[in-house]
């Protein structure tokens, strides 16, 4: 007898509980009271999309590196979309960075009740997200420019798969500093 759902089945299920879940993360922002409350939210829901969809990404290199046909152009529309969601991430994110500078505010207290906690998390984790972007978009192009020649020369699966797996890196530090910050003070 076959068994009612197979192992992909639970698989997609439990990626969909999980998104639906990250993706509830940024609306406990519209219980806040703030000026920035309708930026906080677009940051974060863009910011959950983003890490989801880069994930995704990640998973998308193995094909590729085992040199599947199709793989190449499934990764590229990820990439490219994933690209989009980071640029439209940093502005909504120095949309929300005017709040934080202004004075009495989370950079403020920040600032006075601990200095060091600012360098590392804020002024870090603002340069580290900066990152995926230019990551991103290098190996979107390069999988573009030489597709014909990713069953010849395996080095460029594997320049796409560091710079995709660099990318994910950095999105991630930058998502696990954001959410820290914002329980730190909300702004």
């Amino acid at each position: 007898m076959k068994p009612i759902f197979n192992s992909r089945d639970l698989a997609i299920t439990q990626a969909c509980v999980a998104a639906l879940f990250f993706l509830l993360i940024p609306l406990f922002n519209l219980m806040g009271i703030s000026s920035y409350t309708l930026a906080s939210v677009l940051h974060g829901l863009g910011a959950t999309i983003t890490v989801i969809i880069s994930c995704y990404s990640l998973h998308q290199v193995y094909p590729l590196l085992r040199g599947k046909k199709e793989s190449a152009a499934k990764l590229e529309l990820t990439l490219w979309l994933t690209n989009v969601l980071v640029l439209a991430t940093i502005i909504t994110a120095n949309w929300l960075y005017i709040g934080y500078r202004a004075p009495d505010s989370g950079q403020q207290w920040l600032l006075h009740h601990n200095p060091l906690g600012h360098t590392v998390m804020m002024e870090f984790k603002e340069f580290v997200s900066l990152f995926p972007l230019p990551l991103g978009v290098a190996a979107a192009w390069i999988l573009r420019r030489f597709r014909d020649q990713l069953s010849e020369d395996r080095g460029f699966a594997s320049v796409i798969a560091i710079l995709v797996t660099l990318m994910w890196i950095c999105l991630m530090i930058g998502f696990v500093l954001g959410i820290g910050l914002a329980k730190l003070r909300m702004v």
